[in-house]
Formats: structure tokens, C-alpha cells, sequence
């Protein structure tokens, strides 16, 4: 394991050695499978409430494919749709300006519920940062509260870090946040849930390595 550090950050770069490119082949799909990275991700959450007081929830991949598609994925909404839906659930965008700025409104619906979402982009810097707010509402626009979990916090703040780790792959960080003055009960439900989101995100993420093979 190597670390250096860059700008006030860590990076660290682990390296196994195993027998031969076959085993390292299985390890490679296995880890990927197990959600291996997650001990990364856990270790940055661990960082963050240990450092800076944050309660958040972390979870990244590594993409084959460029850094420039890989933003496309999460910035058109017509790529959006195809990947970010829970497994099980479609998605549609009523109204969406994804710049700087701007809002999109958007359901997502299977045949036992409909829930409705709006999301206010704060910062889109292609091809590397996107910074987003979301909430639960009803068709009208209305602030809602998850249909299945009605302590889940109001407000949730999305910061998506893309970096280029060759010509060719992207890897992507997801960092969850409360947004505003959450309760207690509801900061509980967001911390006790971060292992579903680590499924429910990875779910999606296994739809988007789909739709960039495609």
C-alpha cells in the first residue's frame, strides 16, 4: 500500500499480487461482487464523523469508459433515467435543466407505488464535479416524505466527484448528506440505512456499467 499526499488529502493505492492474470481475474469479479470497495467507503465515512463531525455515506466504482461519457450518464436525462432507478423501477422526467441552477422534477414508479422527486442542481463543473439537493414531493411539487420510511430526512444533499484514473476509466464517488436541521430520529434513520443504500446504489451502478456497454 502506498499513500501520498496531495493537497490535503491522502491518496492510496493498493496493489495484490496473486499467481497468475486468471487468478487475479476471479479475485478482481469477486471483490467486485462482495461490494469490496466499501471498505473504502466506510473508511471515509469513518474520516469524515472523526475529522469534521460529518455523518455521510460514501460509495464509489470504477467505470470502463471515459471521464467525459461517464459525466453524460449522470448529466442527460435521457441516460439518467435508463440506470438510476432502484432495481425493479422505471424512471421519467416530468421537467429537467440539469445546469448550474437549475431543477428537474421526476417519477419513479413500478406496479405497487409511484413516488415523486424534484432535485436543485447547485454545481455542475464538467467534467469532474456535480453537486445536487433532492427531495420527496407529490405530482404538484409539494414536499413529501418517503412513502415507505416517514422519518427519512427531508432534504438530502448529492456530491458526485469524477476522476479520470486512465484514458479509458472513470471512477465515480458518491457522498450522501442531510441537508438542514434534520431531527434525531431522523439523522438515526439515515445512519442505520447506509447499508441498503450501499445495496440500492450498487444496483444502479450495475445498470450503469450495463448501459456503458451497451
Amino acid at each position: 500500500m502506498l499513500f501520498e499526499e496531495l493537497d490535503g488529502k491522502t491518496r492510496m493505492d493498493m496493489t495484490m499480487a496473486l499467481a497468475d492474470a486468471e487468478a487475479a481475474a476471479q479475485t478482481r469479479q469477486f471483490i467486485r461482487h462482495a461490494n469490496g470497495d466499501s471498505t473504502w467507503d466506510r473508511l471515509a465515512e469513518y474520516l469524515g464523523k472523526r475529522l469534521a463531525d460529518e455523518d455521510k455515506f460514501v460509495i464509489n466504482r470504477s467505470f470502463a469508459a471515459p471521464l467525459d461519457v461517464v459525466f453524460d450518464m449522470w448529466t442527460k436525462p435521457e441516460h439518467l433515467a435508463r440506470w438510476l432507478p432502484p432495481t425493479g423501477m422505471e424512471m421519467r422526467f416530468l421537467r429537467a435543466d440539469i445546469r448550474t441552477g437549475g431543477e428537474s422534477l421526476y417519477c419513479m414508479s413500478n406496479a405497487a407505488i409511484t413516488m415523486y422527486g424534484r432535485a436543485h442542481y447547485e454545481t455542475i463543473r464538467r467534467p469532474d464535479l456535480l453537486v445536487y439537493t433532492q427531495q420527496f414531493c407529490d405530482e404538484h411539487e409539494n414536499v413529501a416524505r418517503h412513502p415507505m420510511a416517514p422519518v427519512w430526512p427531508e432534504t438530502m444533499r448529492t456530491t458526485v466527484l469524477f476522476a479520470a484514473e486512465t484514458p479509458q476509466r472513470t471512477r465515480v464517488t458518491v457522498t450522501w448528506q442531510v441537508e438542514g436541521n434534520a431531527t434525531a430520529a431522523e439523522l438515526a434513520a439515515f445512519l442505520e440505512h447506509r447499508a441498503s443504500m450501499t445495496q440500492g446504489w450498487s444496483g444502479s451502478f450495475d445498470k450503469l456499467d450495463a448501459a456503458l456497454g451497451a
